[in-house]
C-alpha cells in the first residue's frame, strides 16, 4: 500500500532538500501539514507533523517550469 503521508524527514528526502528547508516552506505556508489527534490525550492534536503525498505532488506540479 502506498503511504498517504510522510514524516518531515521522508518528505524532505523525497524533495531532495534539507529538513530545515522543508520546515521553512511549511512555516511560510507553501506546504500544508496533516495533524492527527493524539491517542494518549483526547481532544489534543499530536505534535507529529505529517505531509500528505498529494500535497507534495501538488507543490511540485505548481512549481514546475517548462524547459526551452
Amino acid at each position: 500500500m502506498t503511504p498517504l503521508c510522510l514524516d518531515r524527514k521522508e518528505a524532505a528526502a523525497a524533495l531532495r532538500i534539507g529538513v530545515w528547508v522543508l520546515d521553512r516552506m511549511i512555516a511560510d505556508g507553501l506546504i500544508p501539514t496533516v495533524k492527527l489527534p493524539s491517542m494518549k490525550r483526547p481532544g489534543v492534536m499530536s505534535r507529529r507533523v505529517l505531509i500528505a503525498v498529494a500535497d507534495l505532488e501538488a507543490f511540485v506540479a505548481k512549481h514546475r517550469e517548462a524547459t526551452l
